[in-house]
């Protein structure tokens, strides 16, 4: 950070202090409010101004005097200037001080940069291989062979061997511990680490062709079966051959050679993938996953062998496994792992009809399953109820229960938004239940990292913030700490708007992590309105909701011009470059950017009102078609109606339940839930929750 640059920071830490409701004039000064911990943040100002005698003595003494967050950053600040003696020491002390992994792994990389190899391996005697940070091991390792110490063998096979294969290890074996061709070399601990390196690299047909060799070391007793090389192994014969039924047979046998073994629960498991996949032998792949589950105390490896199990049954007969998933619901240790299974589950019960098992389904996976799961489908029961496709006894009793109950349970916006619009609420009930505070949730408070965190914003640091609010757990930091680091982020986009996104994912991240309720000026954090003239002008050309466009951009983009996604989607709205030229010719534009905020929302805008005409003004139906495309959209919706027993009419939040394609259906909820929230919290129009709502459900 330069001198002005520094100086256009405390100007407008001035000129932000304006805008917060304390009385400026009243307040102690920032050095009296934090005691010690306000020599950290004097020790940047003045490393800022290239004072570094200064700032070194700050650092010492906050060090000394400080409390423990602001001490820790005095101390890792000095790891950064001087001379290089003078940075190493400092790393000798901020381990001798923070004897911690990020502290060892701080004065690595500074070690290494200076060539001080013996003290990276000394700092990191005795680390956890099977659970200390890879990056962290890596560099010991790196130590331990420019030294050439006789444990790296042994602490590089350990650490190969004891977790899934990282890129790290990779790094490792390709630059510094192997440059040869993979195979079985020299020992059977280099065949195994070799073997794990095929398989990282996805080179099953390879991994696959030099089983027999690797197998002979495991009978031989060269090589033991250690769990991580025989789910490798698992893997290469699932993806590198075909004899499945044969693979299965085997792989039983082996489960029960290595009975009692940690090596027995993945014997069990691949055997009941490979008799899965040659199809016709239901009853063995069943019973492979459930000795797998009886093999293991693992939780984690339970859930897994469960998922594939129940997998495994729906296949074979849905009506027997929805009935009796119960039994299965008890055994589950992670409800948020099944969360998948039922997202491919409640569409397959729609689309074939299958609606009756729906309540069945609900009563035995409630207090089992996540709240969000009980609130869709109790949604979804209610929507079935209403539209007369399923009958009970007490129609209005029925559905008055069940949308209460999809309502209060879990966080799912969209399912509270559209149980709030079916049970008929007015704006005063909806308030509640859109600031409600998330059920379930814990804070321990980490007051020390809160005054860091703090002292960011009242000594004028904006660009810290963010980066060290992420190194916390979301339960350290207290609603209303996240909420202020938000605002006053919010309120330095308007001079940079590159503070936006990461004031809207604090503020999001905090919304959903709550244990109080929210206000609905901090909801006003969590669906802001940057770009607000550009967009709501745009909008309004082309006869789209503005609040459409707020949510269409912060779901897509979190209001971030420059971002790309994997898949090559670009700026505030994510257009792909085809669709983008597409557009720039209807538009008749021919040079544009899509990362120039104006050109984006135009083009962004425009696409979406194409799609909202051709789908006949549902703007569900146009959000579908925003993310999958019109075409796929349009002739999934014609088989569904077919399917579904309706000749020209369904309802498009059941369509949403319906659709096969996961990511599209979350990115509907996401976009209804969001425009609502725009709509209701900003209200220039003055409308009711039912209105605004009736827009995107009940189309």
């Amino acid at each position: 950070m330069t001198v002005s640059r520094h100086k256009q920071h405390t100007a407008f830490f001035i000129l932000l202090s304006l805008f917060f409701t304390i009385n400026v004039a009243s307040c102690k000064a920032p050095q009296d409010e934090f005691g010690a911990d306000a020599d950290y943040f004097i020790g940047l100002q003045k490393l800022a101004e290239d004072k570094q005698n200064e700032a070194r003595k700050k650092f010492n003494h906050c060090i000394k005097k400080g409390t423990s967050e602001c001490a820790r950053k005095s101390a890792q600040m000095l790891t950064t200037f001087g001379t290089t003696l003078q940075k190493n020491n400092a790393c000798i002390s901020l381990v001798e001080k923070f004897d911690d992994e990020q502290s060892k792994l701080i004065a690595a990389k500074q070690f290494k940069k200076s060539g001080e190899t013996n003290r990276i391996a000394d700092i990191t005697t005795g680390i956890d291989l099977e659970k200390a940070d890879n990056e962290l091991i890596k560099y010991r390792l790196e130590a331990l062979e420019k030294r050439n110490d006789s444990h790296l063998p042994s602490e590089t096979f350990n650490w190969f061997i004891s977790r899934p294969v990282s890129l790290e290890h990779y790094q490792f074996y390709r630059d510094t511990y192997r440059n040869s061709e993979p195979g079985l070399l020299e020992s059977p601990e280099n065949a195994a680490l070799n073997y794990r390196i095929l398989i990282y690299k996805r080179n099953y047909l390879e991994a696959y062709s030099v089983l027999p060799d690797l197998f002979q070391l495991i009978e031989n007793k060269q090589l033991e079966a250690y769990p991580q090389l025989i789910s490798d192994i698992g893997k290469a014969i699932l993806y590198g051959d075909a004899d499945f039924y044969t693979h299965g047979n085997e792989f039983t046998q082996l489960a029960e050679e290595f009975k009692n073994t940690p090596a027995e629960f993945y014997f069990w498991f691949y055997a009941g993938r490979y008799f899965d996949q040659a199809g016709f032998y239901y009853k063995q792949s069943v019973l492979c996953y459930e000795n797998a589950m009886n093999s293991t105390k693992d939780e984690a490896k339970k859930d897994n062998a469960l998922w594939y199990l129940l997998k495994a049954k729906t296949n074979q007969n849905l009506d027997s496994t929805v009935s009796n998933i119960g039994q299965y619901a008890k055994e589950w240790s992670d409800p948020e792992y099944f969360d998948d299974y039922f997202d491919s589950l409640i569409p397959t019960l729609i689309i074939g009809g299958k609606w009756k098992l729906i309540k069945p389904l609900i009563n035995q996976i409630d207090g089992y399953a996540t709240n969000e799961v009980v609130a869709q489908l109790s949604y979804i029961y209610g929507r079935l109820i209403e539209k007369n496709i399923i009958s009970v006894e007490d129609k209005d009793e029925e559905l008055k229960k069940t949308y209460e109950r999809a309502l209060n349970c879990g966080s799912a916006s969209y399912y509270k938004i559209a149980a709030a619009y079916q049970l008929g609420m007015d704006n005063g009930e909806v308030e509640k239940i859109l600031c409600s505070p998330v059920e379930g949730a814990v804070k321990n408070i980490n007051a020390d990292a809160e005054k860091l965190l703090k002292g960011y914003v009242k000594f004028g640091f904006p660009e810290k913030i963010y980066e060290e609010w992420k190194q916390y757990s979301i339960k350290e930091i207290s609603t209303d700490t996240c909420m202020y680091l938000s605002d006053f982020l919010q309120r330095y986009s308007e001079q940079k708007v590159e503070y936006a996104p990461v004031s809207l994912r604090i503020a999001s991240k905090a919304a959903f992590n709550t244990d109080r309720p929210l206000t609905m000026e901090e909801l006003k954090l969590v669906y802001p309105k940057p770009y607000e003239d550009l967009i709501e002008n745009i909008a309004l050309h082309y006869e789209i909701e503005p609040a459409v466009m707020f949510g269409l951009i912060r779901s897509e983009s979190f209001f971030d011009a420059e971002i790309s996604s994997y898949a090559g989607a670009v700026g505030l709205t994510q257009l792909m470059d085809f669709t983008a030229g597409d557009v720039a010719r209807k538009l008749r534009i021919r040079d544009y950017s899509l990362t120039d905020p104006q050109t984006n929302i135009e083009f962004g805008t425009f696409y979406l009102a194409e799609m909202l005409r051709r789908c006949d003004y549902s703007y569900l139906q146009a959000f579908f078609s925003y993310n999958a495309g019109f075409t796929k959209i349009s002739r999934l919706r014609k088989g569904y109606l077919a399917e579904f027993g309706q000749k020209s009419n369904m309802p498009d939040d059941i369509f949403l339940e319906a659709l096969n394609i996961s990511e599209t259906r979350e990115y509907g909820r996401k976009l209804v839930s969001a425009s609502v929230y725009y709509d209701y919290l900003y209200n220039t129009k003055n409308k009711s929750f039912t209105s605004i709502t009736a827009e995107f459900i009940d189309n």
